[in-house]
């Protein structure tokens, strides 16, 4: 078989090939590169059922994408045309199907609408889907480098309108990226989003049975793209919705920094820092970010390492942008954030009002991993209480002055009314109830609890219901006497705070500090945080195509 090239890439093949794997051109001997002899596409000007081929207008690893028209009632369409290389391979015949298939059975707005499917004289398969006039957003941020906040809630918005559509019907994407989000102009909006490219989507419904999702990925090579995939992809696990969920995270931190939030030199190297490092912060990747703490709060939800620990649907995620962009935050972005951390509700006998000891702890051992500490202190209108919040490891707290509390101004306790005379009949001043002149019973004593995060910009809900303030510093009014618990949150940074309010006022101060995943390093991870992995835990993309994870890392 004589060697072809390609005459883009330049590289040579002995395969058979008749298009280069790498751009999609299509190969030509050395006579034909020499002599400047380049064949024109054979397809173009051909008919194909009731469809004319006009021009090639784009391609892919294993397809071609043509204009063509419908010739009966002249309407152009988009022709997407399997390669005819890869068309004799059965298993990319239906994954090639199963995108039709996927995308039709959905009927959205925001999803490219297919209508037909075919073969062509020489076998090879194709259908027929709308022609769309626009551009894809992976082209749109290549050129504007970040869009503003706005434009990327309305772009992200509108793909979690059809993902929910598609996973209502079952049909899971699986490669989200920037590339399968077409923007068209239509109905006055020039960023009105299609969805395209469902062709390793998973459908419940054509599964094998014991092993969902991996039927029909098996091709030679693992689907999806590294820098969009979630963990559980990049482990090889069991998927499901949710991993369009964390697409959407690492789409939208990419839209308002300029990056995603992996990057690294290998296959392998984006998909262990999917597993098993935490995003960076936005203004790492970009100083010049313009986020809301709000909005910041959703990105770091979507991208939550566990599943359960992300929204647990688009309309979940869809509420929360939707909050976000008007400077609220909705109560699923705080939910399922773990349990809290207690603090004591009384300070130490020993301990005057308003004085802070340093107690002596346990020195923490070396490691690179963060921990995690949430430092609170609740000031009373009589006094100061103060509490240091340990997780994983016993840590040295020392004593910031810029961190002392300083109380609130003494406010009469509602239970000790003051005589005619301005003096105060000796009573318990901690009584829970007043009545008014009258002699009317009153509602419950309420606190106002003022709360103030290092950094501010946090938003804080009281844990179990709807009750949320932000961004720091606000206030929160509660009931005195109920215990409750904060939770606290400012992207990555995070603390939990349970204290009894008591008093007209208390003013609580929590230092955040940022969530990281387990206190240990995972087997195959040194302490110092640098993976370690032998010859046979190597990635491997032989055979039939699996990403061969270590059975450890499952």
């Amino acid at each position: 078989m004589a060697t072809k090239i390609c005459p883009v890439c330049k590289n040579e093949y002995e395969g058979g090939e008749v298009f280069c794997p790498i751009d999609g051109a299509r190969v030509v001997t050395h006579t034909q590169m020499e002599s400047g002899d380049i064949p024109d596409d054979p397809l173009i000007g051909q008919m194909l059922d009731k469809y004319k081929v006009i021009r090639q207008i784009g391609e892919g690893g294993m397809g071609l994408v043509y204009e063509g028209i419908h010739t009966v009632i002249e309407k152009r369409v988009a022709i997407k045309l399997l390669r005819d290389d890869f068309s004799s391979r059965p298993e990319v015949v239906a994954r090639f199907r199963q995108e039709a298939k996927s995308a039709s059975r959905i009927g959205h707005e925001h999803i490219v609408d297919i209508s037909d499917f075919g073969e062509t004289p020489q076998g090879a398969s194709y259908f027929i889907m709308e022609y769309l006039e626009g551009e894809d957003l992976a082209n749109v941020l290549e050129r504007e480098g970040v869009l503003a906040v706005p434009r990327a809630i309305a772009i992200v918005s509108q793909c979690c309108r059809a993902l929910g559509a598609a996973h209502s019907k079952g049909i899971v994407h699986r490669d989200m990226k920037p590339e399968n989000i077409f923007l068209v102009s239509r109905h006055d909006n020039a960023d009105f989003v299609k969805i395209v490219d469902f062709g390793i989507a998973k459908m419940s419904d054509i599964e094998t049975e014991g092993e969902p999702g991996r039927k029909l990925t098996k091709t030679g090579m693992i689907f999806g793209t590294p820098e969009y995939m979630s963990p559980e992809q990049a482990a090889g696990k069991h998927l499901d919705h949710r991993v369009d969920v964390y697409a959407m995270g690492v789409i939208l931190f990419e839209c308002v920094t300029g990056r995603v939030p992996f990057v690294g030199d290998s296959f392998m190297g984006i998909l262990t820092q999917h597993m098993f490092e935490e995003p960076p912060a936005l203004q790492e990747v970009n100083q010049h970010v313009e986020c809301s703490a709000e909005l910041e709060m959703v990105i770091y939800k979507a991208l939550a390492k566990a599943p359960e620990d992300r929204y647990q649907d688009m309309p979940a995620l869809l509420e929360a942008l939707e909050a976000a962009s008007e400077g609220r935050v909705a109560k699923s972005t705080l939910a399922g954030y773990g349990e809290p951390v207690k603090a004591p509700r009384k300070p130490p006998r020993s301990l005057a009002p308003g004085r802070v000891s340093s107690p002596t702890m346990a020195e923490p051992q070396p490691s690179r991993l963060p921990m995690i500490l949430a430092i609170a202190v609740v000031l009373a209108a009589g006094g100061g209480v103060a509490a240091w919040f340990l997780s994983q490891r016993p840590v040295v707290v020392a004593q910031n002055p810029d961190m002392r509390p300083t109380p609130d101004a003494v406010v009469p306790d509602a239970g000790s009314p003051t005589s005619p005379g301005g003096s105060t009949p000796d009573t318990d001043t901690g009584a829970d109830a007043t009545q008014d002149d009258a002699g009317a019973p009153t509602g419950p004593s309420m606190t106002i609890i003022h709360v103030e995060t290092r950094p501010d910009g946090a938003s804080v809900q009281v844990a179990n219901t709807e009750q949320i303030c932000g961004p720091t510093p606000c206030d929160l009014e509660v009931v005195s006497g109920v215990p409750i618990v904060l939770q606290a949150r400012h992207g990555l940074s995070v603390g939990d705070l349970e204290i009894t309010p008591e008093g007209s006022r208390t003013t609580v101060q929590m230092a955040l500090v940022r969530r990281t995943g387990a206190g240990r390093p995972p087997a195959g991870m040194t302490a110092n945080g640098d993976t370690r992995m032998t010859d046979t835990q190597t990635t491997t993309m032989m055979g039939g195509g699996d990403l061969k994870v270590p059975d450890i890392f499952r």
